[in-house]
């Protein structure tokens, strides 16, 4: 790099500026040579900028000059245009945005973070990355330029201050769709931005996001179905999301919430008999939630009372051959809860536990 450095002497914020130039360049560059060469000067100036922010040059900038790149990136509105003709850009080039991205996240000056200062004054621009994976899936190339755009929105949400103004842009609840209906690639970095989005920042989720119902309602509806109708990786992925969910401290109102509704039961009791052992346990320790609640609601006791029998039945062989000390500790735990409920046997049933047609036990 240094000897490119050295054939184009120009100043830090001269880079931001050409990158600027070439940036809107692509909105009248319709031919494929032109377009082409557009593309190339862009590469040529990502490369340039993110090695200047890296200190990777010879000779190594000064502090001041590097201050003085930043500045030319806020003040030309750098960031937003990357995200902008992010579709417009090759491989390499993509990846050097997000680099960027993250290394101008990371600036701090005076105990500060001055990009996420900065950010938060543009709200366009944080929009416009919560738009642009779903914009990605119209694009060629969609799975790498979600990728790359989820890979920006998972550093912006390190920071608190980004992450309140997120939570509140309705695009937010687009993620469970894409978790729901995307390819393996698209599904599991949904669910990656969706898990970093409520177990980054505890306070903050609990205190501004939970306590809205609409949002925490909404919250269980959009896990519940992707723990419903998702294939296997998102139902994993979900129910990985949802124990998370449960056993942060301060999130008490979605715990409350969550194990006093009988459908959330049902629900949970169905996965618990999955074909899928990771699926089997991963239900099992949100279901000893329910279990070991000591304020149940009536539906959700009248429902592990109806379904007594059935659930032991059921528990007696469930991951027998495992060695896990806790695991059993629990099991054992649970098991006896149950047997404590009142014995009931009820001819009705409307759901079902256990996955041999030999042997299938009904849920009521």
């Amino acid at each position: 790099m240094a000897f490119w450095w050295k054939k184009t002497p120009k100043t830090a914020s001269d880079y931001a500026r050409l990158l600027s130039e070439q940036l809107n360049k692509f909105d009248n560059a319709s031919a494929s040579d032109s377009r082409r060469k557009v593309q190339d000067e862009c590469s040529k100036y990502l490369s340039g900028i993110k090695h200047f922010l890296l200190g990777d040059v010879e000779p190594e900038p000064s502090c001041e000059s590097v201050d003085e790149l930043y500045d030319a990136i806020y003040q030309l509105d750098i960031l937003h245009d990357l995200l902008a003709k992010m579709p417009e850009l090759e491989f390499e080039p993509r990846k050097d945005v997000a680099l960027i991205f993250a290394t101008c996240l990371r600036r701090s000056r005076d105990n500060k973070f001055v990009t996420v200062d900065y950010l938060v004054t543009k709200p366009q621009t944080l929009s416009l990355m919560l738009r642009t994976p779903e914009l990605a899936l119209t694009k060629p190339n969609a799975s790498d330029l979600f990728l790359k755009s989820g890979s920006i929105i998972l550093e912006c949400l390190k920071y608190e201050q980004l992450c309140r103004m997120m939570l509140r842009d309705p695009q937010l609840w687009v993620f469970f769709d894409l978790a729901r209906g995307g390819s393996f690639e698209v599904s599991t970095e949904s669910l990656q931005i969706l898990t970093s989005f409520f177990t980054v920042h505890h306070k903050l989720v609990s205190t501004e996001f939970f306590s809205h119902q609409a949002n925490l309602q909404k919250l269980i509806d959009k896990i519940n179905k992707l723990m419903a109708h998702g294939n296997y990786v998102t139902k994993r992925q979900s129910v990985k999301l949802l124990h998370s969910l449960i056993m942060i401290r301060s999130y008490n109102q979605f715990l409350t919430t969550y194990i006093n509704s009988p459908e959330n039961l049902k629900l949970i009791m169905i996965l618990l008999s999955d074909r899928s052992k990771n699926l089997q346990m991963g239900s099992f320790n949100i279901f000893k939630v329910f279990v070991a609640n000591p304020r149940k609601s009536k539906p959700v006791s009248d429902i592990m009372v109806k379904n007594r029998d059935k659930l032991l039945h059921y528990l007696a062989s469930f991951n027998a051959d495992s060695k896990d000390t806790t695991f059993l500790d629990e099991k054992e735990y649970v098991v006896q809860e149950i047997e404590s409920l009142p014995r009931l046997v009820s001819p009705n049933s409307d759901l079902t536990l256990g996955t041999s047609p030999q042997n299938r036990s009904t849920i009521e």
